[in-house]
């Protein structure tokens, strides 16, 4: 009896301790971006560079990791509100949980029809998107929003040759909480 009591304790106490060290992990933004797929959902902890705050709504922070090209967007919520602007070249973890935005046909098309309507929300100046999403989006700096829509679409073609899909996948984190590293 006694030692069938020390095997429950002992597994008992294995099964909190591997419990509390789950998702404990702190990861780089280069981590999530080389396998996003395996995180999709789920809570993680993320240090990066931030290198921008949305200046519309202060509710998107861009981490940087290992160069520009290795970028993803946090994106803050109702109840966390708008990021610190002091976040900006400091470093910044951010726990949140990883979601997937696809791109289809549909949503080009949808695009084109609201850049003709002039009902499409914009980020930058003179209709050019903001610099560090389309960095983040893969898209040279300074494109139109049809040019935004082109690439798309391009991107998509090539991904269904070679991958079979029809759809761009784009990552972001929805932020519970953050703080910057001192």
């Amino acid at each position: 009896m006694k030692t069938l009591f020390t095997t429950i304790t002992v597994v008992f106490f294995f099964l909190i301790l591997s419990g509390c060290t789950g998702n404990s992990k702190t990861l780089t933004v280069d981590n999530v971006l080389s396998n996003p797929e395996e995180f999709v959902g789920q809570l993680i902890t993320v240090e990066g560079f931030a290198t921008h705050v949305c200046q519309k709504s202060g509710m998107k922070l861009f981490l940087q990791g290992s160069s520009d090209a290795q970028s993803i967007r946090a994106e803050s919520n109702s109840t966390l509100g708008k990021f610190n602007e002091e976040c900006v070249d400091n470093k910044v973890v951010v726990k949140g949980t990883l979601v997937e935005d696809r791109i289809t046909e549909a949503d080009l098309q949808e695009m084109e029809k609201e850049i003709a309507e002039g009902t499409n929300v914009t980020h930058g100046e003179g209709g050019e998107g903001c610099e560090t999403e389309q960095k983040t989006e893969g898209v040279a700096v300074g494109s139109s929003e049809m040019d935004r829509v082109n690439n798309f679409r391009t991107r998509i073609a090539e991904r269904k040759a070679s991958e079979g899909k029809d759809y761009l996948s784009f990552y972001y984190i929805a932020v519970d909480s953050y703080h910057i590293v001192k």
